[in-house]
């Protein structure tokens, strides 16, 4: 666990929320607005019985048993899609979301629910995990999710998972595996990092794919993340690239992520000296707890390098990050550089924030 301290403000990163999904889909009256859940257990209370029913609970039902710890469930009932996420803005410690139902209204539907999930995840430094349509071979996954039509940022913010997944038991149906996926980067969180990748890692709850799919066909999917039975092994989620098929520095979920959890906790910290002087005091005090959370990151394995000024750089100051003209004005600026696992080169990383007068 890495510590901010500052002057006049306290606060922690726990590695054990980097993974917080908020389910979206139309729960019809069964709660208002946004409602937290627990666990499986709480589903009922939470939700009402009926929400841990059909293809809904199914898929929450697997996000719970790959790992998912807390949730929340934003209700699309009644209101727009642009409206539940105005719902989510309140609660700050999401950092993936789910649409449920994704294809339940055809492909141009599909494609308008993506981009506006996966706009409002590049503004908020979270994740949209997505799934291509139940009758999609491994090919059309791909090109559907060329279909989507996401912009840059967007489309590095979003992964998609195919083919959908049947559960145990007799008579059971395909259901997305956006749950299951979930699960798993939770899992993966929790047990290694938010820097390891959520791949080559069993499905836990006895589903199978619906689909078979060769070394040759996922080779032709890509970014497409697929689920692949294996002997011996199980459901196994084979893949864990973003959207991004431009940028090969976004191509990964875990750089993607690793990035963006710093990027929210230094905005965070910087947040912490507002009412500080713009003065060389605050940003000592600034570049002191931003190396030092930085060096817990690299001691857990979050960052490469064999010693810390191989891992990451801090860069604060006027004449380093600042000009004069932002001092006066209140702008404290921050740089880091990170040596993420991939690729090989540091990423840039800019948070701004404000300060009083020096």
């Amino acid at each position: 666990m890495a510590d901010f301290n500052y002057p006049g403000g306290y606060g922690q990163e726990d590695s054990g929320g980097t993974a917080v999904p908020v389910f979206i889909g139309d729960f019809g009256t069964a709660f208002e607005g946004v409602v937290r859940v627990s666990g499986w257990p709480d589903l009922p209370r939470a939700a009402g019985e009926a929400t841990a029913t059909g293809e809904t609970g199914a898929v929450l039902r697997g996000y719970f048993e790959n790992g998912g710890a807390f949730c929340y469930l934003a209700n699309t009932a009644g209101k727009t899609l642009r409206e539940a996420l105005t719902s989510v803005e309140a609660f700050h410690d999401v950092t993936i979301l789910v649409p449920l139902g994704l294809w339940d209204g055809g492909a141009d539907a599909a494609a308008e629910t993506a981009r506006a999930v996966t706009a409002f995840a590049a503004s908020h430094r979270a994740m949209a995990i997505l799934h291509a349509g139940r009758e999609h071979d491994v090919r059309q996954a791909r090109d559907a999710a060329r279909a989507f039509k996401l912009e840059a940022d967007q489309s590095a913010h979003a992964a998609l998972y195919h083919p959908w997944l049947t559960p145990s038991g007799d008579g059971a149906q395909p259901v997305p595996p956006v749950g299951a996926a979930a699960g798993v980067w939770c899992r993966v969180d929790s047990e290694r990092g938010v820097w390891k990748a959520p791949a080559n890692v069993a499905v836990q709850g006895g589903s199978t794919p619906s689909q078979a799919v060769s070394d040759a066909e996922q080779g032709d999917a890509q970014p497409v993340n697929v689920l692949r039975a294996f002997t011996g092994k199980g459901t196994l989620v084979w893949g864990a690239r973003t959207l991004d098929e431009t940028d090969d520095q976004w191509k990964y979920v875990p750089v993607r992520r690793l990035v963006d959890l710093v990027e929210r906790n230094l905005r965070q910290a910087l947040d912490r000296v507002a009412f500080q002087p713009n003065s060389q005091a605050t940003w000592e005090s600034v570049r002191t707890a931003a190396d030092s959370y930085l060096q817990d990151l690299w001691r857990r394995g979050g960052l490469m390098g064999t010693k810390p000024e191989e891992a990451y750089v801090v860069q604060i100051g006027e004449g380093a990050t600042m000009t004069a003209e932002d001092v006066k004005a209140g702008r404290v600026v921050l740089k880091v550089g990170l040596a993420a696992a991939r690729p090989a080169d540091f990423i840039s990383v800019t948070v701004t924030g404000s300060a009083g007068q020096a």
